[in-house]
């Protein structure tokens, strides 16, 4: 019933090694089950037991000496009921006791051999059905069964607009422009997610996101070096994607000066093909390993930057808009069963994408002491101050051309108040067809507290929590000097608001974005960066 760790054994193409003439022989037989978890089956072994003898002659003496050993033959079989899978497992012969060789002459003993890890190894590699079985017999098995599932979406990022339709930021340079995400609570309290292995490939910090397809990985399309990922070292579930420095992005202002700091116009990066990969093993375990992208979509990874004031009805939907959050490729896929079409962003989707921006509800109607809707200062737990000394967005007198200025901004190191922030959201996901009612579709399923919903969760990086070489950089112009009658009209801050799509004065008050004197904040969720007028008259 052992080996212990200096056991040895014989493979069944070599069990001719045992035919040696004996003088006795006893066996018996054990039967048992490793039970690997819910939905990842059971392993039903056979031990049987046989005790023979064998003799030799030590050198120097002139008796034989008689020696008894015996031989474990195991035969296992993988069981999946749920998955109707019965799977023969190589069947191996353990051999122990015996003196091994060279151990004198006369020797009728079997020769034994060395035996390290796990003693049987068998795996499945068809796509969307692989698994690998690792069987140390008599004593446990272990299983592992990787995949993955396509959510609807991931937020890559919250982009806030800077003042002036001459203004931008660019983050070309930076590449602590990143999520941080975790979906640990996902799953049932039965089950726990491990810490975040990357699949087998990908070298950490600077590995590509790879293409997935059919179950596998897509062999006609190359991974991306737009953005890497890396594990966390604070929440070791999470996984954190980083856009790279090759990767440009610039963000503009509005086209109305006057309209000052917009969050209409600020733009938020919404991955469409995502795919998030998992290993299920035994012990009610699941390992989180990455992400990657899907080409039943457009081969690439297919990011649409969508305007706050989209999502909250300031500005009109582009039809572009409409077209990505159909996502009508995904109808190949497998979705629960649901009222509408499930694979679409649902107006519930939407506002979930919105809320990522703290400043969805601040428009260009707020008010400069909306509080509630444009905190001033922004919250000290979402948003780290920038050693960056304040700057002006000012208009310049009559005759005179508005400054244009240039900044580059480094990251600030984080407190741990500023660690603690995150936001989760809920959504559907579907499932390839090419897992069907495989392990692992039925598997994962088994794993959740809402059948076809996970909770993702996206969290503060460990990026910022020292200072970083990475900076993003922007070009403020301040709003024009229209001189009629040789004064500036409008004058800014002006003494209304102002419609962004017009540019033509309301009835309101001086709305919240229209201050001459702007701040700048790290946003720490996302490592962008914050322009508010935090301080204005």
């Amino acid at each position: 019933m052992r080996p212990p760790a200096t056991s040895t054994y014989i493979t069944a193409a070599t069990v001719i090694l045992l035919l040696f003439a004996v003088t006795s022989a006893t066996a018996s037989t054990t039967t048992g089950t490793f039970k690997l978890g819910p939905n990842v089956g059971v392993v039903d072994y056979t031990i049987s037991h046989v005790t023979n003898t064998c003799s030799y002659m030590p050198p120097g003496s002139n008796t034989t000496v008689s020696v008894t050993y015996s031989t474990d033959t195991y035969s296992s079989t993988y069981v999946n009921s749920a998955v109707n899978i019965t799977q023969a497992l190589p069947s191996f012969v353990y051999l122990y006791g015996s003196p091994g060789p060279n151990a004198g002459s006369n020797d009728n003993c079997p020769t034994p051999t060395t035996v390290n890890g796990p003693l049987v190894t068998y795996s499945n590699t068809t796509p969307g059905s692989a698994y690998t079985i690792n069987l140390y017999p008599g004593l446990n098995a272990t299983i592992t069964v990787p995949g993955y599932i396509n959510p609807k979406y991931l937020v890559m990022g919250v982009y806030y607009a800077p003042p002036g339709s001459k203004s931008t930021v660019n983050y070309t340079n930076s590449d602590l422009v990143s999520n941080t995400i975790t979906t640990k609570a996902t799953f049932a309290s039965s089950y726990s997610a491990s810490n975040a292995v990357l699949t087998t490939g990908r070298t950490g910090k600077n590995g590509a996101l790879e293409p997935f397809k059919l179950g596998s990985i897509d062999v006609s399309v190359k991974a991306t070096t737009a953005f890497k990922e890396s594990t966390s070292t604070v929440d070791s579930t999470a996984v954190t994607l980083q856009k790279s420095t090759s990767t440009s992005f610039i963000v503009p202002g509005p086209v109305c000066s006057y309209c000052g700091v917009d969050h209409d116009y600020d733009q938020i990066g919404v991955l469409l093909n995502p795919v998030m990969l998992y290993t299920l093993t035994n012990n009610g375990v699941i390992q989180p390993n990455g992400y990657g992208f899907s080409t039943l979509d457009q081969p690439g990874m297919d990011i649409y930057y969508v305007y706050a004031g989209e999502l909250n009805g300031d500005l009109p939907v582009r039809a572009s808009t409409n077209a990505a959050f159909a996502r009508s490729w995904a109808n190949v896929e497998k979705w629960s069963t649901t009222t509408g079409t499930p694979w679409s962003l649902t107006a519930a989707d939407k506002q979930n994408i919105l809320k990522l921006d703290p400043y969805w509800n601040c428009t260009y109607k707020s008010l400069v002491n909306d509080t509630t809707d444009c905190p001033e200062p922004p919250n000290s737990t979402r948003f780290t101050q920038s050693t960056v000394t304040n700057f002006p967005y000012a208009q310049p007198d009559p005759g005179g051309q508005p400054d244009s200025k240039t900044y580059n901004w480094s990251y600030t190191s984080t407190n741990s108040e500023g660690q603690d922030i995150s936001k989760s959201l809920m959504q559907s996901y579907g499932l390839e067809t090419t897992f069907g009612f495989k392990i692992f579709g039925v598997g994962f399923q088994d794993t959740l507290t809402q059948t076809w919903t996970t909770t993702t969760t996206y969290e503060a990086s460990t990026l910022y929590t020292t200072a970083d070489t990475s900076s993003a950089s922007a070009s403020i112009t301040g709003p024009p000097c229209n001189v009629v009658g040789s004064v500036c009209k409008p004058v800014y801050p002006p003494l209304k608001a102002f419609d962004p799509i017009t540019c033509a004065a309301l009835t309101t008050a001086t709305a919240f974005g229209q201050g001459d004197n702007m701040y700048l904040y790290q946003d720490n969720l996302f490592g962008t960066f914050l322009i508010e007028p935090y301080g204005q008259p």
